[in-house]
Formats: C-alpha cells, structure tokens, sequence
C-alpha cells in the first residue's frame, strides 16, 4: 500500500485535497479527526486526561472541554508535555490501526492528512509527501473570511507553523493552491492520475519506474537527494551505517552502506515495501531501482566488509 503524507498551513486548503484524493479512491486518515476522537467520552486518554488536569476540563455533558484545556496547557510548557505525553501514544496507536484496517481491506493508496507532518519531521516515514502551498495572504484572507478568525489570531497561527521553504523541503510534490478550486481539483487529479495510482501499482506488482522525465508538477529541487536518502535511512535503520546522495547525470543515486554483520536477503522485502525493488538486470550488484514514475532513483547498497576481509 503507498503512503502518502499530505500537508500544508492552515488555511492552505489541506483539506480540499485530501476530499478530491478520498472521491479518487483512497484511503484518508484525517490526524486532528484522530486526535480528536482518542479524547472523546468513555476514551481512556479522556480519563487519563482528567485524572492529571482535574473535572474542571470536561463539559456537563462529559465531554472535553478544549478551550478550557487549552487555558492550562499553552501556557505551562510543563503541563502541555504532560497531556502530550497521554495523548500522542493514543493517536499514533489508532493511526496504526486505521493504517492496518486500510492494507486489511486491500487499498491501494493511503493519505494521512496531517497538518504537523513538517514540525514533527515525519517526511521519511511516508513513500510520497504533498504539500499544498498558498501565498500567507490568500491564507490569512481565507481564515478571516471562512472561519471567522480575527485576523491578528489567523496570523499568530501562521506565524507558529513551519514556513514555506521548510514545506519545500519536504515536499516530493507542491500543489499551487493560489487560484480557483477548479484549478486545484485538476492538479488533484493529474497527480493521482501520473503518480498516486502508478506508483501504487508498481508497489503491488514490484515493478521499478521507466521515466526518466520529470512531470511538470515535480520539477528537480536541490532537497530531493537528501531527502529521498532520510527516507531509505528510516526504512533501514540500524542495519545501514548511512546513507547519501551521490552526484548523477540519471536523476538521484543513492548509496546505502551496510552495518557489519547486515546481510542483504533480509533487506529485499523492507527496500521493496519502501519502494525499491532490486535490478537484476544490471551488470552491477546491489542495485535497487525506485517504483515511482516521478522520479528516477538509484539505490545501491554497499555490503560490510566479510570478517578478515578488508
């Protein structure tokens, strides 16, 4: 199943496009849903929530208060580590969950919507990572106009997000939300169309890519090196000593040197969930080819040493 991670400031409208991806047939996982139902009435984060901050966070109705949380959490930093450290385990565990639900069910392609996907740094942990960009005025005139924020407020939530070239950083693909919804839906659904739905199908079939084009919503970025390699990190993690970008005239090569004692067979099923199914038809060894069409990748791992060898 291909994971996808959709983000973008408030404002940006995130959630246009995880709706259009939802009509095209994927799976969303919608994080602030998530994080709001592990709090809901009867949850055991609720009760655990209560037990550290008193009864006087609950409505009548037994339901949380959460601006009356909010008062005793945002300005204590001590006491917002506390209640994330209830609620994050929470969330992450209903977000696996709802993931193994969706594989369980057959689905081919799995959107987590998740507005802190840049803050918390989880760009590695998803196959593909869309931005939605907007200019911060459009953001801020959205915000004031559709839900009412008064516009200092609007901003001062702008202004505690990462920003857009961290965003840029992140993003395997930017989608430009500055013009008409039409606009925005059509941009949807050629990604979905060129890449979503084909690098699902390469993942199912393990099949690399055969493009060495770029399509014109995934033009070349000076990140896409490092990024690309955090992410083959994350999916070896101990068993490589590192992994990096290496210069290439054929889009991006990467080398990915092994941990002593790693042994390559063990890698071949995690590389190829991740995205990486090994050539062999190369007259190289070690080599692995990436599934998705919007990017070529190169991936060579480089074995450890045999013991008494050098």
């Amino acid at each position: 199943m291909l994971h996808v991670g959709l983000t973008g400031g408030i404002g940006s409208g995130k959630s246009s496009v995880a709706r259009r991806l939802a009509e095209l047939g994927t799976v969303v996982v919608d994080a602030d849903q998530v994080a709001r139902d592990v709090v809901a009435k009867g949850e055991p984060a609720l009760a655990a929530v209560v037990q550290r901050f008193g009864p006087q966070v609950l409505r009548p109705d037994g339901e949380l208060d959460r601006p009356a949380l909010g008062r005793v959490v945002f300005a204590d930093p001590e006491a917002l580590r506390a209640l994330e450290g209830i609620t994050h385990p929470a969330v992450w565990e209903r977000t696996a969950l709802l993931r193994e639900e969706a594989a369980g069910a057959g689905a081919a392609v799995l959107v987590h919507d998740m507005p802190l996907l840049v803050e918390k740094q989880m760009s590695p942990e998803y196959h593909l990572v869309v931005v939605v960009e907007t200019p911060v005025e459009t953001r801020a005139r959205r915000l004031v106009e559709h839900r009412g924020m008064p516009e200092e407020d609007a901003r001062a939530r702008m202004r505690s997000q990462a920003d857009d070239e961290a965003r840029r950083a992140a993003a395997d693909v930017v989608l430009d939300n500055d013009g008409t919804p039409h606009e925005l839906v059509e941009q949807v659904d050629r990604l979905w169309r060129e890449r979503l739905a084909p690098f699902a199908e390469n993942l199912r079939t393990g099949t690399p890519a055969a493009r060495d084009d770029q399509p014109a919503h995934d033009g070349p970025d000076e990140h896409r090196g490092a990024r690309l390699a955090d992410r083959v990190a994350h999916v070896l993690g101990e068993r490589s000593a590192q992994v990096v970008p290496v210069p290439s005239t054929r889009g991006v090569e990467l080398e990915a040197a092994l941990r002593p004692g790693g042994a390559e067979g063990d890698l071949v099923g995690l590389l190829a969930a991740a995205g990486y199914v090994r050539d062999d038809t190369s007259a190289e060894e070690h080599v692995y080819l990436g599934c998705d069409p919007g990017q070529t990748v190169r991936l060579r791992l480089v074995p450890s040493p045999r013991p008494g060898r050098p």
